[in-house]
């Protein structure tokens, strides 16, 4: 629903060129605010720090970027910047960040597990997504972080295998202050500060994303293959692995996999995948203005993101009612990436292609639904759709 702002409160969220943004070996920061809202309480930072995200939901704000690194092809210390607070819930905050007319880059913040996941979106002006997009970080915690996360302040923070601590921090003072930038080994690299002093008007919507309260347009193809997937919403269906390398190092083929539709909102789909008893897998499909984009979300048992997660690419062309495939960009390589079937009531497939060839395949049984699993990990008590 839109708030009284004209932002998008969302419930039952899940967390994903022109201007690349600040890459995945690049980093973030901010000095860490004192203050906590006034309304929000502080047993349990995580919350209250998208509380205090979400103060501001529906608002847009200008910035200014204070340290680049010598040489930044995208960042200039003086650079005037413009950010809102677009779609705000418990679960995640979603805040596109412009350059201009550049509307690439869009920060999202994902309560999961114990702690608050932090991913960086970025699309071309077609809405298709840069191939150096969805990297980020988990909330990290001293010694790895500076400071313990607070209501004000998160860092986003990972140690490289060079034992260099790398990664972002956030700072939010509701009313006064809102921080973000890279940093390496504490110090900043990239720091860009927003004046929430005065709000300012702002109708540039981020590339790749319908208005607020709009669903993305398909092509009709698409929108029967959509419609072929979400009707089997709230629904769960057991398979088997048909197609596999060999050696294969991920599957053994006797394994008991199971597809739920679990979550089914206008513009996302979440298919969690279980194996036996692993439930760190879940499929999303997204709208975009350009199509259909797939990712992959991977967590730990204990919610956290997996180092290998968010990865995905996008349709290519419209593809039909019963498959999309969804292709990475080669620079001359074979073309590869992931295909989706459905045959509604009795087919769906997922696997892994190769120059249009299965690699991995894997087809459930839509004619006898089963018993619903438990939400995947580190999605206990999400829809995970919006």
């Amino acid at each position: 629903m839109v708030n009284s702002k004209g932002g998008v409160l969302f419930t039952g969220a899940l967390a994903l060129a022109a201007l690349a943004g600040c890459d995945p070996a690049g980093e973030s920061n901010g000095a860490a605010g004192s203050e906590t809202a006034g309304a929000v309480g502080e047993a349990d930072v995580h919350a209250a720090f998208l509380a205090n995200l979400s103060v501001h939901c529906g608002e847009s704000f200008p910035g200014v970027v204070n340290a680049a690194p010598d040489g930044d092809p995208y960042f200039s210390p003086g650079l005037e910047l413009t950010l809102t607070f677009r779609e705000c819930s418990e679960e995640e905050v979603r805040v596109p960040v412009y350059a201009g007319d550049n509307a690439s880059r869009t920060w999202i913040f994902t309560r999961t597990g114990e702690g608050v996941d932090l991913r960086h979106d970025h699309r071309y002006p077609d809405g298709t997504p840069e191939p150096n997009t969805f990297y980020g970080s988990f909330v990290a915690a001293p010694p790895v972080a500076v400071e313990a996360p607070s209501a004000n302040a998160h860092e986003f923070k990972r140690v490289r295998d060079d034992g260099l601590v790398t990664g972002w921090r956030v700072e939010i003072i509701p009313g006064e202050r809102y921080t973000y930038g890279t940093q390496r080994d504490g110090e900043w690299r990239h720091r860009f500060d927003f004046d929430l002093t005065e709000p300012v008007q702002w109708d540039l919507e981020p590339w790749g994303h319908p208005s607020l309260g709009e669903v993305a347009s398909l092509a009709p193809a698409q929108e029967e293959f959509w419609a072929n997937l979400a009707a089997h919403c709230g629904q769960a269906f057991e398979g088997r692995l048909v197609e596999r390398p060999d050696p294969d190092q991920i599957f053994e083929g006797d394994e008991v996999m199971t597809v739920h539709f679990r979550g089914c909102g206008e513009n996302r789909l979440a298919l969690p995948f279980h194996v036996d008893d692993n439930r760190s897998r879940t499929w999303l499909l997204t709208r975009t203005t350009a199509g259909i984009d797939l990712r992959h979300d991977h967590r730990h048992e204990d919610g956290s993101p997996e180092p290998s997660t968010w990865y995905g690419a996008h349709t290519p062309g419209t593809g039909t009612a019963n498959r999309q495939e969804f292709i990475r960009a080669g620079d001359g390589e074979v073309p590869s990436g992931w295909a989706i079937e459905i045959v509604p009531g009795e087919r769906y497939t997922y696997g892994t292609i190769r120059d249009g060839q299965w690699n991995y395949r894997i087809d459930f049984d839509l004619t006898t639904p089963v018993s619903e699993p438990l939400a995947p990990w580190g999605h206990e008590g999400s829809t995970a759709a919006r």
